[in-house]
């Protein structure tokens, strides 16, 4: 079950939005305005947020820039009622994947989230060092898995699980398939 955070400084709007996303099957987090998204994002990382663009503390690029540097796999959609170009454009740049004007239908936001969970979240900093060092570690057994693993401490289904997590972004050395040998294949039991 995905994780939303809802900032929005006016209670009922967000107790309407925040119910309306629990029957549509989505944990929700609430918060009035910068400070509330700042402590939530402590407690419990989101998987996406729907950010209002003016709060009375702040505005709503203060929690996307906010959701960033914590959360960097979150995808934030803004709404806002003073719609324009400029501020679309800000929003973007600062790390929102999209920008809905006010007044908007609770299928049209819950249509945006899910079109936004289904984009591949972007890589974080720790995901590039850990995809290089795969590489290194891969290219050094000339793409083999059991010996990978071997090298790099772990059991050969959990190096598996991290190439699908990388997929896309992970590539093999050039002309080869991930090999895997089955020498190894008694040690699956004893993990």
């Amino acid at each position: 079950m995905n994780t939303v955070l809802v900032v929005e400084d006016d209670a009922v709007h967000r107790d309407a939005l925040a119910r309306t996303l629990r029957r549509a099957g989505f944990a929700v987090i609430t918060a009035e305005g910068v400070t509330q998204a700042e402590t939530a994002v402590k407690t419990r990382t989101p998987d996406a947020a729907i950010i209002d663009l003016r709060l009375q503390d702040g505005d709503g690029i203060m929690v996307v820039k906010m959701l960033n540097l914590r959360a960097p796999r979150c995808r934030s959609i803004v709404l806002t009622g003073y719609g324009s170009i400029p501020v679309a454009v800000d929003a973007v740049k600062n790390g929102a994947v999209d920008v809905r004007a006010k007044p908007t239908t609770p299928e049209d936001i819950i249509s945006a989230l899910r079109k936004a969970l289904a984009q591949p979240a972007p890589p974080t900093e720790l995901d590039e060092v850990e995809r290089q060092h795969i590489m290194r570690t891969l290219e050094g057994t000339e793409g083999n898995i059991s010996h990978a693993a071997r090298r790099l401490g772990l059991h050969r289904r959990t190096l598996q699980r991290k190439l699908q997590r990388l997929d896309g972004t992970l590539s093999v050395p050039p002309g080869r398939e991930y090999e895997d040998d089955d020498e190894d294949s008694g040690d699956e039991a004893s993990a």
